[in-house]
């Protein structure tokens, strides 16, 4: 006999279930809407998951949104023209696991998953892996990826004697300006308030 469901906070059994529209945020920026189920006692008017029933919801959520990770991730690769055989051998990969996962014949595990993450939002990380994680070669590459994104990210302007270098977006923007003396005078701008360091 199936034991019939109470309500933890006044013991009445006049449960309904009502299901709200939920966003799970996930890694990388990817969100899901889903279906979340609550018990609402009609009898005190308490609501909540009394029975952990919307667990599993969650957690298929956040597997949906794992696997946009992984393809937006393997996609990447291809459209960066990064072999896939490069990076199993870089960071110990069998061979064709990035192909079985792509093709959904196999699936990563949750270290896995984190690999790609990594390596989708540091690509850079796939040189270092290269050679073989050499501290002093590392630190070349990072220095070297982070100095492409400010040059690439960066206006520079000759302006009254002097550089100034323009970077950020709508929300941040500091502003470096080297005077004829070469010393930088550093200003952030944020949301319309001036400061300078």
């Amino acid at each position: 006999m199936k034991e019939s469901k109470l309500c933890p906070v006044c013991g009445s059994d006049r449960l309904e279930r009502v299901v709200q529209k939920e966003t799970i945020n996930g890694d990388m920026g990817k969100e899901l809407i889903a279906d979340i189920p609550h018990i609402k006692c009609l009898e005190c008017g308490s609501e909540g998951d009394f029975y952990n029933e919307n667990e599993e919801v969650v957690e298929k959520a956040i597997s949906k949104i794992n696997t946009a990770c992984i393809e937006d991730a393997l996609n990447f690769f291809s459209e960066k023209n990064i072999s896939f055989a490069g990076i199993e051998r870089a960071v110990g990969l069998p061979q064709r696991t990035l192909t079985k996962w792509k093709n959904g014949i196999s699936s990563p595990t949750a270290s896995g998953i984190a690999l790609l993450k990594y390596l989708r939002t540091f690509p850079w990380l796939i040189d270092v892996a290269e050679h073989k994680f050499d501290f002093n070669i590392s630190q070349r590459i990072f220095i070297g990826s982070a100095l492409n994104l400010f040059i690439n990210s960066t206006n520079f302007n000759y302006d009254k004697g002097g550089y100034s270098v323009t970077g950020g977006n709508n929300f941040y923007t500091n502003n470096i300006f080297l005077t004829q003396e070469n010393s930088f005078n550093i200003s952030y701008v944020q949301h319309g308030r001036q400061e300078s360091v």
